[in-house]
């Protein structure tokens, strides 16, 4: 032991200091393994422990930054958002070109009902990497969430081309936001990449329809209803929007048969499409008697108050 201090006394000052800075160094480098098995095994609380043993070390910053990037993903597994935003804020102002960050907190961001903060998180990520999926996908939504279809389009298309339109959920989600932007051509466009994944998706009939409504083809939509609800009998909203679709279509007694089934009487949107579809069959008493029904029902305000405005009027004529 004392030959050991007596070369450690005539030891170099810069050598003992390299000496240790190995030492230290190695220490840190066997905590992160560690850390890297326990987030493997997912004990986050062995992650959580160690991160904070590893940071006593003083590691390098490629280290740090490994380290940040598992805590703060299981502060995500574990469902404390708070918290792994703090990490992801804290390590995205430490390292702001490491697009794993910026996206990480962009999608937390998101998430929260921030889509103003977390667009352009995700817009770092794709200057650095334009081919991410996750980061489109996310930029596309905030887009979408702030109202900017138009932009929103262009990353949901480069979404599904580079997942090669094999994400259903995310087509689908793509084609409600193009219906809702007016996009008929791209909302059918979409729509027939996902009957490949689909066939024999009910909902993806209900988006046909109502990209053939938009551009006025009624009878073509209410065929594509039809075929939804044989695919999902028993759909209570695609019943009522075919009826209303038989209603602009004009086969009024078709939209009677709809609205008249059992499980309709006591819903306001059936009780006013019997109302209008009784005017146009002739029948002013029936279709007063189910708009004074309609216009009664508080619960759907919007449909009591078109009810209520069509007594006004004209009641049954």
């Amino acid at each position: 032991m004392k030959g050991v201090l007596f070369v450690l006394i005539l030891f170099p000052v810069q050598a003992s200091a390299f000496l240790f800075g190995m030492i230290s160094e190695k220490k840190a480098g066997e905590t992160l393994s560690a850390i890297e098995a326990s987030f493997s095994a997912g004990d986050c609380v062995a992650v959580a422990g160690l991160s904070e043993e590893l940071f006593r070390e003083k590691p390098s910053s490629l280290m740090r930054a490994r380290a940040y990037s598992y805590l703060g993903r299981c502060y995500e597994a574990r469902e404390m958002p708070d918290k792994a935003m703090i990490i992801y804020k804290l390590a995205h102002g430490l390292y702001p070109e490491d697009g794993f960050f910026s996206g990480r907190l962009a999608a937390i961001y998101l998430k929260a009902g921030f889509p103003a903060l977390a667009a352009p998180l995700f817009e770092q990520v794709l200057r650095e990497r334009s081919d991410d999926i996750e980061a489109n996908t996310g930029l596309a939504r905030a887009y979408a969430a702030l109202g900017f279809l138009s932009k929103a389009k262009s990353y949901y298309s480069r979404a599904v081309i580079l997942g090669d339109f094999g994400d259903l959920g995310l087509l689908k989600e793509y084609t409600a936001q193009m219906l809702r932007k007016r996009d008929w051509e791209e909302a059918e466009l979409i729509i027939g990449y996902a009957l490949r994944t689909a066939p024999k998706d009910a909902e993806l009939r209900g988006f046909q329809a109502r990209a053939a409504a938009g551009r006025g083809r009624y009878e073509k939509a209410a065929a594509y209803m039809r075929e939804g609800l044989e695919l999902a009998p028993g759909e209570k909203n695609m019943a009522l929007e075919l009826a209303l679709l038989e209603l602009l279509a004009g086969d009024h007694r078709a939209a009677l048969a709809v609205v008249s089934a059992p499980g309709m009487e006591n819903n306001a949107l059936a009780a006013l499409i019997r109302g209008m579809a009784f005017r146009k069959t002739g029948d002013p008493a029936a279709a007063s008697a189910n708009l004074t029904r309609a216009a009664g029902m508080k619960e759907r305000p919007f449909v009591a108050a078109f009810a209520a405005r069509l007594l006004e009027t004209g009641g049954g004529r």
